[in-house]
C-alpha cells in the first residue's frame, strides 16, 4: 500500500495527471466478469508457481537447478496481463489491487475515487483463486507430501 500512496503522489504530478488510474472492470464489461477473470488468471500463476518452484526435481536431472520456472511464471504474468487486462485490468494480486486502489484514493483525476467495493470483490476473487490452485496442487501432487500427516518432504 506504500507503493500505491507513492505512485498516486507521483501520478498527481506527472504528465498524466488527468488520465485517472483505477480499478474498474475494462470498457463493456463489469466487476463480476472482471472478478472472475482475475480468480482464473491468479489460480493459473499460482498454480505454476507452487509446481514448478515448489517440486522436486527429476533424479535424472545433472543440475539440481531448473532455470525454465520463470520462464513458466513470467509466462503466466504475460498471459494474465494480456488476456485479462482489457477485462480486469490483469492484476492478479491482493497486493497490487489495493496499490492500484491506495494511488487511486491519493489521486484521480477529475474523476471521483473507484467505489472500495471493486477492491474487496476483485482481491476476494484472487484470493479464491489462490487458494483453489494451493488445493488442486495439494491433490494432484500427492508425491510431494510424506504420508504421516500430510506434510511436505
Amino acid at each position: 500500500s506504500l507503493a500505491g500512496l507513492a505512485n498516486g503522489f507521483f501520478h498527481a504530478s506527472s504528465s498524466k495527471a488527468d488520465t485517472p488510474l483505477a480499478l474498474v472492470p475494462g470498457a463493456d464489461y463489469d466487476l463480476v466478469q472482471a472478478g472472475v477473470v482475475e480468480l482464473f488468471f491468479t489460480f493459473v500463476l499460482a498454480y505454476v508457481v507452487l509446481s514448478v518452484a515448489t517440486t522436486d526435481l527429476p533424479t535424472s536431472w545433472i543440475t539440481k537447478q531448473s532455470f525454465y520456472f520463470a520462464l513458466a511464471i513470467g509466462s503466466c504474468v504475460t498471459a494474465g496481463g494480456f488476456a485479462g487486462g482489457a477485462v480486469s485490468g490483469g492484476e492478479l494480486n491482493p497486493a497490487v489491487s489495493l496499490g492500484i486502489t491506495m494511488a487511486n484514493f491519493i489521486h484521480s483525476g477529475d474523476t471521483a475515487p473507484a467505489p472500495i467495493e471493486n477492491f474487496l470483490i476483485l482481491a476476494a476473487m484472487e484470493v479464491v483463486g489462490g487458494i483453489t490452485a494451493a488445493a488442486v496442487f495439494r491433490l494432484a501432487n500427492t508425491a510431494e507430501y510424506d504420508s504421516k500427516g500430510g506434510l511436505p518432504k
